[in-house]
């Protein structure tokens, strides 16, 4: 199948083209940088000319319009991803311009299917538990979930009308392969490097890169009319995060007893200094999501797609042994690791 994919210089996007090629589709990327995204080919044992490429932005509808000829699906992985006030006009003008342009070209054309990849900050805050692809659109008041929710609500109103729009919602998306830098990077290093905050009720979920990758893949089947697709992944509370980093490992991560008031400062904080181009981890939305977070049921998606969820900790396992081999943890805080890299 000739596959149009978006965003293929972030996270997702990049390994979602990998996992689009090794399974046989002829794959054309739409990217702003040519040669970065050659670059990060080569990084992931891609050869650069393997996918075509073309040059354009989502928000330019008529280079969107020229990618999408002559291609039978899309997926539309293309966003600007942020936790920075300063970039919150940018989300809201960026994304939801794009999603129009992208999945209302993919429509027009005929592309069948056009995958959306949405976000659980569509769906946040919470109303179920454990939460489905079929929750109400919410988008809490930070920009970035915001301009996903009026993205969200796009890509129904043409699933409404029976267009054949899948969405896929994942939640904290992790792994190997990071060369992007990824919003959750820091995070992760953070876990090795500094320790984890050991908070009463905080709890997140984590899904693997390659495991999202793989929905996209088997979605891309013709016929089958509009879809939503779950990708929480794994639901972890504190203890059972750091216990899951100590099995993936063999080291000793470094906890930290944290009041909930100190997570709430930390955030507020967190928010200050990003306009200063600082980042210190936590955000207000982050503590948002830490503090009301809830499972999701991916069990719709898995009997849609037949992909299994990996284990969390052999995802924690592949992020760790990846980190170390870029150079963003230390041998001594990924134990076992180190020695077989």
């Amino acid at each position: 199948m000739k596959v149009l994919v978006t965003g293929a210089t972030g996270y997702l996007g990049s390994l979602t083209t990998k996992r689009l090629l090794l399974d046989g589709h002829d794959v054309r990327v739409f990217v702003r940088s040519p040669d970065k995204f050659a670059s990060l080919m080569e990084k992931l044992s891609v050869s650069p000319s393997e996918p075509e490429v073309a040059q354009g932005d989502i928000t330019d509808e008529a280079s969107v319009d020229a990618a999408v000829q002559g291609c039978e699906a899309v997926v539309h992985c293309a966003a600007i991803v942020a936790t920075d006030p300063a970039q919150a006009q940018a989300m809201d003008e960026t994304n939801l311009a794009g999603a129009r342009n992208v999945l209302g070209a993919a429509v027009a054309a005929g592309c069948d299917p056009t995958v959306h990849i949405s976000s659980a900050a569509a769906l946040f805050p919470f109303r179920a538990d454990p939460v489905t692809a079929d929750h109400p659109v919410m988008g809490n008041d930070e920009a970035y979930g915001r301009s996903k929710a009026a993205c969200e609500r796009y890509a129904r109103s043409l699933q409404d009308e029976g267009r054949s729009v899948v969405t896929v919602y994942p939640s904290g998306i992790i792994g190997p392969d990071d060369w992007t830098e990824s919003i959750n990077l820091s995070s992760a290093v953070m876990w090795f490097e500094k320790g984890f905050p050991i908070a009463k009720g905080l709890s997140g979920n984590y899904v693997d890169v390659r495991d999202v990758a793989a929905v996209v893949s088997a979605s891309l089947v013709p016929g089958r009319g509009p879809k939503r697709l779950l990708a929480f992944g794994s639901h972890l509370d504190a203890r059972a995060h750091v216990a899951a980093l100590t099995e993936a490992t063999g080291a000793k991560i470094k906890t930290f007893p944290t009041p909930r008031w100190f997570m709430w400062t930390w955030g507020r904080l967190g928010d200050l200094t990003r306009r200063f181009g600082k980042d210190i981890v936590m955000t207000s939305d982050g503590y948002d999501y830490l503090f009301n977070c809830r499972p999701g049921d991916d069990s719709a998606t898995v009997e849609a797609t037949g992909v299994e969820f990996r284990p969390v900790v052999e995802t924690f396992r592949d992020m760790a042994r990846w980190m170390y081999e870029a150079g963003h943890v230390s041998a001594e805080k990924v134990g076992d690791l180190a020695a077989d890299a």
